[in-house]
This record gives C-alpha cells, sequence and structure tokens, in this order.
C-alpha cells in the first residue's frame, strides 16, 4: 500500500486501509474503488491523505499499534461519553468558571455522572488496549489516517495508546497504568464546556487573547467533572487537570513543576505527578503528527527534535528520552527519499523497519530522481553503507 495526498487521487484507485471519522464511524472500507465523489467527500471532511492499494507494494503492511476493532470502539465509546457530558453542560453554557463548578457538584449531575455506564465501558476499553500492546515494544509510527479536524476522540485514543507504552516501559504496575490510561481517555473532558470556535481555530489561527482564559479552563473543568463522578479516582482526575502543566511552572492551570526526573525520591504537591507528565508526551507527540491544513504532519525525525526541544522546559527530559527510544526513526511503509549514494534523489518507501539499526532498514524504490515510476529496487540498507535516507510524508 501506498499513502497518497488526496490532492493527486483518480477515480478507480483501491482503498488499501478502512477510514473512520473521528466518532468510530466507518466511512469507506478497506478494498473499495474510489469515485470522484468519494475524493471529493474525503477532501471536504479534512483528510489530506489516505492508504491506496499499488501492485508493487501490496506486500507492504502499514500497522496500527492496536487493531482496527479495538480503536472504532473506544472512539465510538469515548463519542457516547463526551455527548453525554455535553448534554448536561449545555444548560450553563453561558456560565463563568465558578458556576460550572458549583454546577458540576450539584447533586443531580453527580448522580448522573455516577450512572453512566460509558465511564466503566472507557476502563474495559482501556483493559483490552493493554491487553494488544502487551508484547510490543515499539510504536507503529504514523499509520493511522484521520481529518485534520479529528481533535478529540480518535487524539485522546492515540494519547492513550502511546502513554500506556511509556508506561509499560516504565515498569509501571498494572493498575497504575489502568489509571493512567482511564485519565489519557478523558483528558481533554473539560473541553466540553468551552465554546467550539474557540477550540478548533478559524484558518488555522490561534486564540485571541480573549480566548485564552477560557481555553485554559479545560484542564480544571475536567478535573471537577471527573472528580464530581470518582472521587476515589485521585490519580486519574489528576492527568486531567495537569497534563497542560509545565517543568518550568510556566504551565496551566496551577503553574506546577517538575524535575525532568522519573524518579521521585519523595512526594512534592507543586510537582507534577509522573502518569500527568505521560501523558502530556503523549499528547504532544500525537499532536505532531496531525496533518493541518497549511502543513503536514511531522516526520519521526521532526517529531525527536522537537520534542527534544520542548524537553527540560516543557515535558520530562528522562521520559522523552526513553520515549523516543520507542519511536522508530524510519517506520514500515514511510515514504522516503535517497540523500547519498548511486540512488541519490530516488523516492520509495520502507518495505521493512530495522529495530536492531533504525536508521539502515530495508527500503523498496519507485520512482528515479525525475520522479518517474521505475521497475522497484529493493535495498537492505544495512549492506548499503554508502546509501542514507531521509524519511519524508508525502512522494
Amino acid at each position: 500500500m501506498l499513502k497518497l495526498p488526496t490532492d493527486v487521487l483518480h477515480p478507480g484507485m483501491v482503498l488499501a486501509k478502512t477510514i473512520v471519522d473521528e466518532r468510530g464511524n466507518v466511512l469507506l472500507r478497506q478494498g473499495v474503488p474510489l469515485s470522484q465523489e468519494y475524493i471529493t467527500k474525503l477532501k471536504n471532511r479534512g483528510f489530506s491523505s489516505i492508504y491506496i492499494a499499488d501492485s508493487d507494494t501490496d506486500d507492504i503492511v502499514v500497522e496500527d499499534t492496536i487493531s482496527e476493532e479495538v480503536r472504532h470502539k473506544a472512539q465510538s465509546t469515548l463519542t457516547r461519553v463526551f455527548d453525554f457530558a455535553r448534554n448536561l453542560a449545555e444548560e450553563f453554557s453561558d456560565a463563568d468558571s465558578e458556576t460550572l463548578v458549583e454546577a458540576i457538584r450539584d447533586t443531580s449531575v453527580v448522580n448522573a455522572l455516577r450512572t453512566h455506564s460509558g465511564f466503566h465501558e472507557l476502563e474495559d476499553d482501556v483493559t483490552t488496549i493493554l491487553a494488544e500492546i502487551v508484547e510490543t515494544d515499539m510504536l507503529a509510527g504514523i499509520s493511522q489516517i484521520r481529518s485534520h479536524d479529528d481533535l478529540t476522540y480518535s487524539h485522546s485514543v492515540n494519547v492513550t495508546v502511546t502513554a500506556l507504552m511509556i508506561g509499560k516501559r516504565l515498569y509501571l504496575n498494572r493498575r497504575d497504568l489502568k489509571r493512567l490510561g482511564a485519565g489519557c481517555m478523558l483528558h481533554d473532558i473539560g473541553k466540553i464546556f468551552i465554546p467550539p470556535d474557540t477550540l478548533h481555530f478559524k484558518n488555522n489561527q490561534l486564540p485571541s487573547p480573549a480566548e485564552v482564559p477560557n481555553l485554559r479552563e479545560h484542564p480544571r473543568l475536567g478535573y471537577e467533572l471527573l472528580k464530581a463522578r470518582n472521587p476515589h479516582a485521585v490519580m486519574t482526575n489528576h492527568v486531567a487537570l495537569e497534563h497542560h502543566e509545565r517543568q518550568d511552572g510556566r504551565g496551566y492551570p496551577r503553574g506546577m513543576h517538575g524535575t525532568n526526573k522519573i524518579e521521585r525520591s519523595s512526594y512534592d504537591r507543586n510537582n507534577i505527578l509522573l502518569i500527568a507528565e505521560i501523558a502530556s508526551i503523549a499528547d504532544v507527540y500525537d499532536i505532531l503528527t496531525i496533518d493541518k491544513p497549511d502543513r503536514p504532519g511531522l516526520t519521526p525525525k521532526q517529531i525527536a527534535d522537537t520534542m527534544r526541544y520542548l524537553s527540560g522546559s516543557f515535558l520530562n527530559r528522562e521520559i522523552v528520552e526513553l520515549f523516543l527510544s520507542m519511536l522508530p526513526t524510519l517506520p514500515t511503509g514511510i515514504d522516503i527519499v535517497v540523500r547519498t549514494g548511486r540512488y541519490v534523489d530516488f523516492k520509495g518507501v520502507v518495505a521493512r523497519a530495522n529495530p536492531k539499526a533504525p536508521e539502515r532498514p530495508r527500503i523498496r524504490l519507485l520512482k528515479n530522481a525525475n520522479g518517474d515510476r521505475i521497475t522497484p529496487i529493493e535495498l537492505d540498507l544495512s549492506k548499503e553503507k554508502t546509501i542514507s535516507v531521509e524519511a519524508m510524508l508525502h512522494q
């Protein structure tokens, strides 16, 4: 399969990977021939690229870290939970933050939250995700197809998967992994109280100075909602509260500090919880992979460079380094261009990643330096010492 920009699609191409919307609903299934109508609808929905069947690359399978079935189920459950909470919040849509907090603590709201089955289903979804990643040591890379407007449900699932991978590498016990996963699933639930125009910035513009205070209230409001539902789930609830705190104390809502360490010699209530720091790293990582209207998501190397830049001041430095050791720089299926050697400027894909030497995978060249399609050339870079390649997001 090949990942192609929607701008170059044409009728007759066959979809190689099922496309779902952010609520977990299937839009187009694998194997469907594309029509012009389908292509137009994908563009209108904000999809910038999709996977297409290709005879020269049909044996290259781009795997997700979790199965499509588990991902779609989790997104569907999140949709139910967010829709339910959003309906509860509707009658307080014009209230200020303090009024909202009081409303959340109202007995009728608390009872409604505690009896809604979706929260328990999310906990089951976390357990299922944990079972799927138990034998996985590396993230799959950039494989999921989604709209650039998809910033809630699939984002929350991605944050959960990535955070659990980090937590597993840190040898967190199963109980803490479940707390971490549940917190990541619901880390953005406070956004139900934020006006949609503030959340979905128009024309890719940042929120105005007047909108920023409201946007920055979502961690506290999400925490209050989760605490009202289950005050005993302290660590889970604090993932929502602290996922925008920074190591240098310049985050929000409480201006907490980090230590840039994994090990904690003692508990300090002014320091960010470890699981919230893990969630923050997973949150930033997923945001960096999302295609924007003005730019594609970043390559793995660009992501690594960006996260190292953010570590120390924004993100926990030691956890970032551990996370990056799990991120393949040239994952299976990613587009590449040859930078040195006898095939310089030829383009192709990674046919098989190399976990032992991430910069030296097996590649398949598909286009020459002029951009013309060629008979595929297979190269094992672990044996081709003079050839180096660089990932790119689209051919």
